[in-house]
């Protein structure tokens, strides 16, 4: 594999380094800026060897590594704690005095969160670098590399080497879009120099022995033959030393922030799934809820109208037709299936699940390009340097409910793509987490002809899925309870008379079922049902159907095997 490759392992097999958005949380994986910023450091202190320096303004120009690293299975967070340890001596009365010295030994509260990594190696590839340019700065690399003793806090200790591509092994992550799973600082042109400005050593330097020669001249007293001549010549002297001394800065070293982030996402090692998808990509943007009221499911509705009113009124009037679901003159999209849905993300199917929202997820039509969702949505995901941005939702009474971009470490399991996917094996067996909106009304009377009813409903679930793009279901099983533990009931029996129904703040906290999907125009909402579909192969979500799909209604979810028998 061509390139040029940097591999470090961990030798307690701890990474300790505080995550740059929260202190209580570890940073993993390293940020290809905190990795340049450990080989700068060595740089700095070994005595700023020239050659190391051109191959570390050579290396900040190749642009995003890949990232190289252990599974994500063999990575464990580990606990954050407080510990307390004593701060800077400092003379005068203590409560507790260091043996007889009269020295304070204070502590403070601090944290070391780290994850558990192991043997693992892990590396950073640039497979666009010339050969030519790696053989002039590889030795210089490879000896700056050796000097690494440290990544994060000085007990993260590393052994770091100039790596064979033969070497590498782990999952594949490549740069992409800031709408990607993974959001990491980046490693920019200019860093080196940035770094030694914020360090700050020869102004430093300079101050201190400019500052010793005046202080050594003050003290000179020439007496004897010659003595007035010296004297004038010290004045001067004086006099120069002191305007240089009020031109150099001595300022203390400022920590360096790095405001460039960038998205990455996980390059297949798997050959392409066989199961079938739907019209939806399985790779879904997950925003997570970080503050506000504690929602519950059936506020599905008020959640994802308000979130895409959001997107509509920040994008103003450049509104693409898959974001708005209509044409430029209002029409709407014949082909429903490229249209953008948000869907609700409940904590539901464990034996504890209530119901209530940990946060929503964006599914993009497979017919979009990567390029074209981020251009799109990027500025109202991420700040103008690509960092997460908090995206703050009113809802009316019930406060602001705030989200941001899921974390790439996030622990709980509804807010992993692949539990709403099944990706990339696919499931047979899916069950409803929101009611399924039928798209028209069954002809038949559920009351004296309850089985042709019955057959009519699944018929249109198993069209509403052939729409999505899936194969018939063999089985459809329509209810009013969902198979998933925590999700409300269907209520199917609310019919307000005409237009939309308002959902009322009682209804959205205190609801016990799904409101009506609203459909304007009709008598009533559509009568909605929880679901059950048995396929005869695996196939991969998200599965959304029916006619509110776009808003939430109509989720489905694998059921386990467990659940199955």
């Amino acid at each position: 594999m061509p390139g040029f490759t940097i591999g470090w392992e961990y030798l307690t097999g701890r990474c300790v380094a505080s995550d740059p958005a929260s202190r209580e949380r570890a940073e993993w994986p390293p940020h290809p800026a905190r990795v340049f910023m450990a080989l700068a450091a060595a740089w700095f202190e070994t005595g700023e060897d020239i050659a190391a320096g051109e191959a570390l303004r050579w290396l900040e120009a190749l642009g995003d590594p890949e990232l190289v690293l252990p599974a994500r299975d063999r990575i464990f967070h580990r606990s954050v704690v407080d510990v307390f340890v004593p701060v800077n001596d400092t003379a005068g009365p203590a409560s507790a005095l260091l043996q007889s010295a009269p020295i304070t030994r204070a502590k403070q509260p601090r944290t070391f969160p780290s994850c558990w990594v192991g043997d693992a190696p892990c590396f950073f590839h640039w497979p666009m670098a010339a050969d030519g340019d790696i053989r002039k700065h590889r030795d210089a690399l490879s000896r700056l590399c050796s000097e690494v003793t440290r990544i994060g806090h000085s007990s993260s200790l590393v052994r770091m080497w100039v790596a064979k591509a033969d070497e590498m092994s782990g999952e594949v992550w490549v740069p992409e879009d800031g709408l990607s799973e993974l959001q990491v600082r980046r490693l920019s042109q200019g860093m080196l120099d940035l770094l030694e400005r914020l360090y700050n050593r020869r102004g430093r330097e300079q101050h201190q022995a400019l500052s010793e020669r005046i202080a050594a001249l003050k003290a000179e007293s020439p007496t004897g033959k010659g003595s007035k001549e010296r004297k004038l010549a010290i004045k001067s002297e004086l006099e120069e030393l002191e305007r240089q001394l009020k031109q150099v800065d001595a300022r203390d070293p400022i920590r360096p922030t790095i405001g460039l982030w960038t998205g990455y996402r996980r390059k297949p090692d798997e050959p392409p799934p066989t199961a079938a998808h739907t019209h939806f990509d399985s790779d879904l943007l997950i925003l997570t809820h970080v503050d506000g009221p504690r929602l519950p499911a059936v506020s599905t509705l008020l959640v994802t109208q308000v979130l895409r009113k959001a997107i509509l009124d920040h994008l103003q009037s450049a509104i693409p037709e898959w974001v708005s679901g209509h044409k430029a003159n209002g029409e709407p999209l014949r082909n429903g299936n490229n249209q953008l849905a948000i869907f609700p993300l409940p904590f539901v199917g464990h034996e504890h699940a209530d119901g209530h929202l940990l946060g929503v997820a964006i599914a993009f039509p497979r017919s979009v390009a990567r390029p074209e969702r981020g251009r799109v949505l990027g500025s109202f995901i991420l700040s103008p340097t690509g960092e997460p941005r908090d995206i703050h939702l009113t809802l009316g009474r019930l406060g602001v409910w705030t989200l941001r971009k899921r974390d790439w470490a996030e622990p709980r399991y509804s807010l992993r793509p692949e539990t709403w996917t099944a990706h990339p094996e696919g499931a047979e067996s899916w069950a409803s987490v929101t009611p399924v909106v039928l798209d028209r009304f069954p002809k038949c009377d559920p009351d004296k002809e309850r089985q042709r009813w019955l057959e009519e409903v699944g018929e249109i679930v198993s069209v509403a899925c052939e729409r999505l793009g899936l194969p018939r279901p063999v089985e459809v099983a329509a209810t009013t309870t969902s198979r998933h533990r925590g999700s409300p009931r269907a209520l199917a029996k609310r019919r307000p008379l005409r237009g939309y129904p308002e959902l009322s703040d009682r209804d959205a906290v205190l609801g016990d079922g799904f409101p009506p999907y609203p459909t304007k125009g009709s008598n009533g909402p559509r009568p909605q049902f929880h679901v059950r579909l048995r396929f005869a192969e695996p196939v991969v979500g998200p599965i959304l159907i029916g006619a509110g799909r776009f808003f939430g209604y109509g989720l489905c979810k694998p059921l386990r095997r467990r659940a199955n028998r």
